[in-house]
């Protein structure tokens, strides 16, 4: 394949490798900062870190203090951590979810464009099929991955970077699913859909990704579209186009250094 590289369009707006970056560092303080309010130990360089000391942590020390404290929690013990934090993003959906009507979903559409990799190869390591650690690395906000999303994934994450992280499951699907305002485009004929359930319960609420791919000699299209019930904040679906540009391209990146 040829050279590595990619562009990320957002509302027609182009963003550049310096605005992703930066959008991922602020993301990465707040999983910090509420880590330690939760009562997670941070340290760095043997030393214990306060709320002040995060905030002065360049963006390289922060992203790989994050990486370590998470994969160092693991499954079982950021349940732990988070299990009141879980309690009360269950109740939110379930709220949101009520009177669901998918036509008045909030949608977000985010359009990349990669060279020098395949599609395949980019969401191996999203979906942790590659690398279990890689696929919490490719988003601060990425605190559980088990799973191939095509035979069944579960995964606590925060959508939209808004709000809080929620645990769920799925597996997706060829086709869109029912009743969303989302239409097949021709230019993209490999379609990948998912619909998440609160692990807790099985309960469906309706919050997921439409990817549709384009595959191309030299690398891939994609359009992902991120939906959520109308009753929840439209920032949740605003904030996962940025969310979804980082995983991809940065999911990309891993690929490509593998090459």
């Amino acid at each position: 394949m040829t050279e590595f590289s990619y562009t990320v369009t957002i509302d027609g707006e182009n963003y550049s490798e310096r605005q992703l970056a930066r959008y991922e560092y602020e993301r990465t303080l707040h999983v910090l900062h509420e880590l330690l309010g939760l009562g997670v130990e941070l340290k760095w360089n043997g030393r214990a870190l306060s709320h002040l000391d995060l905030n002065w942590l360049a963006p390289a020390e922060a992203k790989r203090l994050s990486e370590q404290t998470r994969e160092k929690l693991g499954e079982k013990e950021t349940l732990k951590v988070y299990r009141e934090v879980l309690a009360d993003t269950d109740r939110r959906w379930k709220e949101y979810n009520r009177d669901y009507d998918p036509s008045q979903v909030h949608l977000g559409t985010t359009e990349i464009a990669v060279t020098g990799v395949s599609f395949q190869e980019a969401m191996a390591t999203v979906s942790g099929t590659v690398d279990a650690k890689a696929a919490l690395e490719v988003n601060p906000e990425h605190y559980i991955v088990v799973g191939d999303i095509a035979a069944g994934q579960r995964g606590m994450e925060t959508f939209g970077m808004f709000g809080e992280p929620a645990f769920v499951h799925g597996v997706a699907d060829k086709e869109i699913p029912r009743g969303l305002p989302i239409k097949k485009d021709p230019a993209y004929p490999l379609t990948l859909c998912g619909e998440m359930l609160l692990k807790s319960d099985d309960t469906p609420i309706h919050v997921g990704a439409c990817h549709q791919v384009q595959p191309r000699e030299d690398g891939f299209a994609m359009k992902s579209t991120f939906f959520c019930p109308g009753r929840a904040p439209k920032a949740i679906a605003d904030g996962h186009k940025i969310h979804f540009a980082l995983e991809i391209i940065n999911g990309a990146k891993f690929a490509a250094k593998q090459h």
